[in-house]
């Protein structure tokens, strides 16, 4: 159901934003399918390892972007 949703995301993304930019926005898919069926059906916690790994790929969409507006 993530999966599903996160690419009609993507896809209406395209039509609105840089291509690179919605490249990007894509490694969220993995983030939205812990919180949307670990965190809230499975009541699984979210550890701080968790909010490590949505820094860091916060940062990598961050300089993915950037390195879009250059070009």
């Amino acid at each position: 159901m993530v999966a599903f949703a996160s690419y009609l995301v993507w896809f209406w993304l395209l039509t609105r934003v840089l291509r690179c930019a919605a490249f990007g926005i894509s490694f969220l898919t993995p983030l939205f399918g812990v919180i949307g069926r670990g965190w809230s059906v499975l009541s699984e916690p979210i550890t701080p390892a968790f909010i490590g790994a949505v820094a860091m790929v916060g940062r990598g969409i961050y300089l993915v972007n950037l390195r879009c507006s250059v070009t």
